[in-house]
């Protein structure tokens, strides 16, 4: 057996293995590209009824104002301010009672509620890279290990498919499994560099999970927070002029050390305030990452007692700006909405790769087809490949029949996603899986046309019109994106009935 026979049967072995983990990894990462915009979409009372969005440095001041007002002793404050794609302030503060979270018109000050307790877009993010609702720390250890065999998979591919560049621009159409393969081809040949380079900064962003001895000798036991610290800055903020005055300055003494707007064209985007209203008090403005793709934003850092500005210098050494760079692709914070919208596209053809090789496996040993390990993999590719997008979609449709008001409703959406993920199972046992496509092709479709559907009757100030006719692009995007999406699965199922199936089949 030669070399290159071994690393078809790694990259084979491999592949299967860990494919419907990848494929439930690379389905939720793309999703949650957009996770901003469903969060906004999953909390349609409080932001339809926000028509305009002032300037970043009027909606911070809102923010200050109220937390300096009703949260002056709190242990911290952070704000992310109103923008394009959250039009509401998001307010965060600590203190002895808790946690507290609330969402503020940035235009009045006033308080939006009831708002709708839920995780909206950041439930596929914690999928994505904690496996939710695994512990966030075992989760986010298989997904490195995960990605780890992702790169095993993805170099041991380019080496077996010598021929890869030529097999590109092949594509046999219904010719079985040269079909599958030629598909597995073009969409591995296409998204090769963009999982490769997610692969990378995937593990570098968790390599303290798969590595962690260095940091635990060097640093003890926290030494994750202060090895991050030390590769974001080369030195503390500290006042040069120790002050007495524990009252915070007026937000404009702030505000007039800030630049508007930066040379790359960054806005104001959040701030934190540390210990508010102390001698030790300090606040940190952060600016968006426009044209930045490190995470290295223009940041202002002051004395909240003196409006001091203190030095707190970036760490620029190569390490750092590695690191940094990692999570900046790794996250897309920096993309606009077209580019996040390639980089989603090229996550779902990388799930068609997926597809393609899994089902190309199973007709490669389709004489097996008794075999238990056989039906095990052929009702594990239809639980993954499409039970994953039924639950999702049913997710969503929950979130918005739930009512607002109803308080356990994080835990009731969250168990109808895996609710309806095993529903799929149950339906791949009990009938033929030519059938069970039909179904699940059927149902998904009805799921996603019917959400804006709903939003009309549940939710009349967030339907689609209205959502259109104030221009909130967040609410209508993915409302348009449902219709889309139910549409495309129309169109799959027609041309699965027409192509693959008889009539006497599909009845």
């Amino acid at each position: 057996m030669n070399f290159r026979q071994i690393q078809a049967i790694l990259h084979s072995w491999f592949g299967i293995i860990v494919l419907w983990v990848i494929f439930f990894i690379f389905f939720t990462g793309s999703i949650a590209y957009f996770r901003t915009e469903i969060n906004v979409w999953a909390q349609p009372e409080a932001i339809s009824h926000i028509q305009t969005i002032p300037s970043a440095q009027h909606s911070a001041q809102t923010a200050f104002n109220y937390l300096n007002q009703h949260a002056p002793n709190a242990k911290r404050w952070r704000v992310t301010v109103a923008n394009e794609r959250m039009p509401v302030n998001l307010l965060q503060w600590q203190d002895k009672e808790g946690k507290h979270q609330e969402l503020q018109n940035p235009n009045t000050g006033e308080l939006l509620g009831p708002v709708r307790k839920t995780l909206g877009g950041d439930f596929f993010f914690k999928l994505h890279y904690t496996l939710y609702p695994l512990p966030s720390k075992f989760g986010s250890l298989v997904v490195a290990v995960v990605a780890l065999i992702l790169l095993i998979s993805l170099i041991t591919g380019v080496i077996t498919h010598k021929k890869i560049i030529k097999e590109f621009f092949t594509f046999r159409a219904f010719k079985g499994q040269r079909s599958l393969l030629d598909l597995h081809h073009i969409t591995g040949v296409i998204t090769f560099p963009f999982y490769l380079v997610m692969a990378f900064t995937g593990l570098l962003i968790l390599f303290y999970l798969v590595l962690p001895w260095g940091l635990s000798e060097q640093y003890g036991k926290a030494g994750i927070p202060k090895f991050y610290n030390e590769m974001q800055f080369t030195e503390v903020a500290k006042p040069r002029e120790p002050s007495l005055t524990e009252a915070m300055q007026p937000f404009n003494q702030f505000m007039a050390q800030m630049p508007k707007r930066t040379e790359s064209g960054a806005i104001l985007d959040k701030f934190e305030v540390q210990k508010p209203n102390t001698a030790d008090g300090m606040i940190t403005f952060d600016y968006n990452y426009k044209n930045i793709i490190t995470l290295n934003t223009p940041q202002y850092i002051f004395a909240t007692n003196t409006a001091e500005r203190l030095n707190q210098p970036r760490n620029l050494s190569a390490i750092a700006q590695l690191g940094s760079s990692s999570y900046g692709i790794h996250l897309g914070y920096f993309a606009s909405i077209w580019m996040r919208f390639i980089l989603a596209c090229l996550g779902i053809i990388g799930c068609v790769m997926l597809v393609a090789g899994a089902l190309l496996w199973q007709k490669k040993r389709i004489k097996e087809q008794k075999k238990f390990e056989y039906r095990l993999v052929q009702h594990l590719n239809f639980f993954t490949f499409l039970g994953l997008p039924f639950a999702s979609a049913f997710y969503l449709m929950v979130g918005r029949i739930i009512p607002a008001s109803f308080e356990p409703r994080e835990l009731y959406e969250v168990s109808a996603f895996y609710i309806a993920w095993l529903l799929s199972l149950l339906i791949s046992f009990n009938c033929s899986i030519r059938k069970g496509i039909i179904i699940m092709l059927y149902i998904t479709a009805a799921v996603l046309l019917l959400i804006p559907v709903i939003s009309v009757v549940l939710v009349p100030e967030a339907s689609l019109l209205n959502s259109l006719k104030s221009v909130h692009w967040s609410l209508a995007g993915v409302d348009l994106a449902l219709i889309l999406l139910g549409l495309f699965y129309l169109v799959v199922l027609r041309f699965y009935q027409n192509k693959f199936i008889t009539l006497g089949e599909a009845k």
